[in-house]
């Protein structure tokens, strides 16, 4: 299953760039906003990087170096290494802190990936979507594709029903966290409003995520189009997007 969910990022890597990536970049500056400090002046690991969230975040707040990995080697910028977040290529201590960005809830043993951050970092950052938080973007998106065939994959079902949905719980965190070695650890809990978001940015935002990437790829530029205007339609009075944010500090 891991290898087809970094088939499935990689194959999503130019449409996330021109969608999720404005919404998880404004996630990541709300997070680093609210431990200012935790990366200036440090040597820092963005773990399962995706297109560098995380990372842009930390160079703007005075990072010394940023070094990225992922599974999925379209996702990437330089510099950066293709590793998977639970068998780190770097010796113990390489960094002064780790950035997991949104990737806990994708790992079928959380505490592991936890653990082996731990080992390559003082610190660590990392950043869950709170349990049960959705917008109609979701379901509408998901409607019209489904009027075309789509079926969520598996990878993508067992990871929203599941392990998502565990770190999304602030008193799990914390405890995944301490189980992982770390002796000093909290959990805040903040809502971000994505700004200034057009109903073409909601539909870009879910059309560009990874488990939709292999399905569209099977339609005609014509059938894309029309999924674009019945999503934009469906979606020109949507509220705004309002996220919340488990962020998890430990060291």
């Amino acid at each position: 299953m891991t290898g087809a969910i970094a088939d499935a990022y990689d194959r999503s890597a130019d449409a996330w760039r021109r969608g999720p990536a404005r919404l998880y970049a404004q996630l990541a500056d709300a997070l680093l906003d609210r431990s200012p400090g935790l990366v200036r002046d440090r040597v820092v690991l963005d773990a399962a990087a995706g297109t560098g969230a995380m990372g842009d975040a930390a160079r703007k707040r005075g990072a010394a170096r940023v070094v990225s990995t992922d599974l999925a080697p379209a996702m990437l910028s330089a510099p950066a290494v293709v590793a998977d977040l639970v068998h780190l290529p770097f010796h113990d201590g390489a960094f002064d802190l780790a950035l997991a960005g949104f990737v806990l809830g994708h790992l079928s043993k959380p505490e592991a990936g936890l653990r082996e951050l731990r080992r390559v970092a003082a610190g660590v950052v990392a950043s869950a979507f709170a349990e049960g938080w959705s917008h109609p973007a979701k379901r509408v998106v998901e409607q019209v594709l489904a009027e075309r065939g789509y079926r969520p994959p598996a990878w993508y079902v067992a990871f929203k029903e599941g392990r998502e949905r565990y770190v999304g719980d602030p008193a799990r965190l914390i405890s995944l966290a301490r189980a992982a070695g770390y002796a000093e650890v909290r959990v805040e809990q903040c809502e971000v409003t994505v700004g200034a978001v057009t109903a073409g940015d909601l539909v870009a935002w879910r059309l560009g995520m990874a488990h939709h990437a292999p399905f569209l790829a099977t339609l005609s530029p014509a059938t894309r189009h029309t999924v674009r205007s019945e999503a934009e339609q469906q979606l020109a009075d949507a509220p705004p997007v309002v996220v919340p944010v488990l962020g998890l500090i430990a060291t």
